[in-house]
């Protein structure tokens, strides 16, 4: 049996799966990864045998997403020209991790491609939503990656096909401790726009700044501003008083699974973070409609005075796997 995994490369979530589950999928099958989207250096299973540029969403230095720029910029004859050349036909079933060459490939060429990826959780009726979130983007998230089997991930089980947060060995095996030091990834927001918000907050601690803007760490106004390594970022997240960080899920899943507080701000108009915003928000957790000035009073009563959730999610990627095979094979 032949399987294509493909990977949607914008973060590291996708491809932090991808490091569990693709050496489980590789237990049972042949095993073949494929990639698009930014250029990532985030270390996979296997080198891809393909990697497209594939659909890009811009965002402005606030950290909105530019749906103006998303839609006019992105050229859509090459991902047409992408997904007719796809080589989905070499492979008994495809899984998608929010991937959308390949699952548009899947649908015009007959192919089965299961969706693995938490934005399939978006439709479902038991999931904790945003008081306010557009149709239409829900719509054409949908659209961008479209299939017809479907597994998400998300904090609780809400249904029977959301299945608990896929946590990496390396973080599994962090022994925890807790220093004077908060973490900052917000990788929408510009290094300069945060630091000047850390200068004006009154609390003496230490600041560590995780960015995919720079190539070598250095330190500017005694804030520690360093790339996001997997290792470093990984040890510092054992190690820290508490996070401050976007509304993405794997990095909100680790410091659950860690017991780390976090204080979540996520991006504007991108829907799947407002969706986790409310779960987590459900959870107790304090959420920011935005990094800035104005929410100075907030971020420091979240400094004394945190919430923890803490879940200790049991590592699942062998059944995940068995399941979806059982089902779709």
């Amino acid at each position: 049996m032949k399987i294509l995994y493909a990977i949607q490369t914008t973060g590291n979530g996708h491809l932090s799966r991808a490091q569990k589950l693709v050496p489980e999928f590789s237990k049972k099958a042949e095993v073949d990864i494929l990639t698009s989207g930014p250029l990532n250096d985030f270390p996979t299973y296997k080198p891809p045998i393909k990697h497209y540029k594939g659909f890009k969403f811009f965002t402005s230095e606030s950290g909105s997403i530019n749906w103006i720029k998303t839609i006019f910029l992105n050229n859509y004859f090459q991902f047409f020209i992408d997904v007719l050349k796809c080589p989905v036909r070499d492979y008994d079933l495809i899984i998608s991790d929010y991937e959308p060459i390949s699952a548009w490939a899947s649908i015009i060429k007959g192919v089965k491609c299961v969706a693995l990826s938490n934005q399939y959780v978006l439709n479902s009726k038991n999931v904790p939503k945003p008081k306010k979130y557009s149709r239409l983007v829900l719509t054409a998230i949908n659209f961008l990656c479209p299939t017809k089997i479907g597994y998400g991930y998300h904090y609780r089980p809400y249904n029977e096909n959301i299945l608990d947060p896929i946590i990496r060995d390396s973080v599994r095996e962090i022994n925890t401790s807790t220093k004077n030091e908060i973490l900052i990834y917000l990788p929408t927001y510009s290094i300069d726009n945060i630091i000047n918000i850390i200068n004006k907050i009154p609390v003496q601690m230490e600041w560590t700044i995780f960015t995919n803007r720079i190539d070598s760490n250095y330190k500017s106004e005694g804030i520690n501003i360093n790339s996001i390594s997997d290792n470093l970022f990984i040890e510092k997240i054992g190690s820290c008083y508490g996070i401050i960080c976007a509304g993405g899920f794997s990095t909100t899943s680790e410091a659950i699974y860690l017991g780390k507080p976090m204080l979540v701000v996520p991006v504007k108009a991108q829907i799947e973070q407002q969706f986790n915003a409310a779960a987590l928000e459900k959870e107790g957790i304090q959420i920011l409609k935005e990094f800035s000035l104005n929410y100075i009073d907030k971020i420091n009563e979240w400094i004394h005075s945190p919430t923890v959730l803490h879940i200790n999610y049991e590592d699942n990627s062998g059944e995940i796997v068995n399941k979806i095979l059982k089902t779709n094979t």
